[in-house]
Parts: structure tokens; C-alpha cells; sequence
């Protein structure tokens, strides 16, 4: 599916990285439903077929770069894409209210390893927000020492509940509601058969939140 309210992130993402100097954290900030887990699953995966940087411009995060490591990422078995999340509880479908500290001393310790493929490691955290206290702990910790050629990619709903410590060691990256006109000729686009006047309320109720239009 085509990705929108992207555009700025992406452009500055790979600005970045074109210049050789990614940070090594980023906030990717906005309301619930903008597809920002989708880009952090965009960048993971250009990181991992494209290597350290500073080459040639690619103008896109979809560039498709090594077929072999594409393959592994399509798949889910890329070893240096991390994500952590919550989990299902007890074999059912509830999730767990949080993200625990186990989890994320798991992850941490994955850090210390080598890197088996590629020139990065990517952690995605969907959503920081939903870390408990000590595993907001811990995960500073980290990004206050940060190991080498890895890149935190943390989804926050609500930046603004987040460790002050935490968000001043990222850069922040904002997904704005998107206009109504945007907004329409998208969900047109994707849902072709409902006509032009479903599609306008649909666009208003969403507020710009395009995962809120598709839900709709």
C-alpha cells in the first residue's frame, strides 16, 4: 500500500544518510494511525540492504538495494532487524498492557554481539510509549552509550509522556495530519469503489490520520 504523510520524513531520513551522519536515534512522533511503524519498517529495511552511507543518491526508501538481504527482510529472518513490542499474553490474543524490562534486557544483550549481516542494526520499539518504567530505564542507559553501527527507531503516539532523557537523546521526526485534499485523492486511490461524497466524509471524520480513514 502506498505510504502518505512520509514525504518530509523521508527526505530528511536519507538526507542523513547520504551525508554519512545518521544519528543514532530517532523519534518518530505523531498521532496513532500515521503509519509510522510502517516507516520504521521502510528504514530497517533500507538500512539493511543498503549499508553504511554516504554513496551513491538513492532517492527513495524503497529502493530495493541487495536482493539477498531484501529476501531475508520480506521474510522476516533478517538477523539485524530487532523489533520490540508487546506481547500476547498466555497464548491467547490480549496483548500485555507493556513492554517489559525482560524484553528489553533481552534486546540489550543482543547488542553486544557482532553484527552477522550487513553494516547495521536496527531496533525498532513500537511503541516506546508502552514501555514499563524500568524498561524506560534501561533503554536510556543504552541510547546514553550507544553501540556501534546501530540505529534505535522508537514509535511514539505521545512524545510529550516520554523520559525528557530520552527524547533529548533522539532526533525527532513528526508525522503531521495530512491536508483534506491529500487525504481524499489517497483514500480514493485505495478504496476506489465508494464514490467521491463518501470519500470527502471520510477524509473530514478521519482528522488527517490516515490509518483512522482506512478504519473508517
Amino acid at each position: 500500500m502506498a505510504m502518505i504523510g512520509h514525504h518530509d520524513a523521508e527526505k530528511a531520513f536519507l538526507e542523513a544518510w547520504h551525508a554519512g551522519r545518521l544519528h543514532h536515534a530517532w523519534l518518530l512522533a505523531g498521532p496513532q494511525g500515521m503509519g509510522k511503524g510502517s516507516f520504521a519498517a521502510r528504514v530497517a529495511r533500507f538500512l539493511a540492504t543498503h549499508g553504511r552511507g554516504g554513496g551513491d543518491q538513492v532517492a527513495t526508501l524503497d529502493d530495493p538495494g541487495d536482493a539477498a538481504a531484501n529476501k531475508l527482510v520480506e521474510a522476516g529472518n533478517h538477523p539485524e532487524i530487532i523489533r520490540l513490542m508487546r506481547q500476547v499474553k498466555d497464548k491467547g490474543k490480549e496483548l500485555a498492557r507493556n513492554i517489559t524490562i525482560d524484553q528489553v534486557r533481552g534486546v540489550i544483550r543482543r547488542l553486544h554481539l557482532s553484527l552477522s549481516l550487513g553494516d547495521w542494526r536496527v531496533i525498532i520499539v513500537d511503541a516506546v510509549d508502552d514501555l514499563e518504567t524500568d524498561g524506560a530505564n534501561a533503554l536510556l542507559k543504552t541510547l546514553e552509550e550507544p553501540p556501534a553501527q546501530t540505529l534505535f527507531l522508537l514509535v511514539s503516539h505521545s512524545p510529550g509522556r516520554l523520559l525528557p532523557t530520552i527524547r533529548s537523546r533522539c532526533r525527532t521526526l513528526r508525522f503531521q495530519p495530512v491536508s483534506g485534499d491529500v487525504m481524499a485523492s489517497w483514500l480514493h486511490e485505495q478504496r476506489s469503489m465508494l464514490d467521491m461524497s463518501e470519500v470527502r466524509a471520510i477524509s473530514g471524520a478521519a482528522g488527517g490520520v490516515p490509518g483512522k480513514a482506512l478504519a473508517l
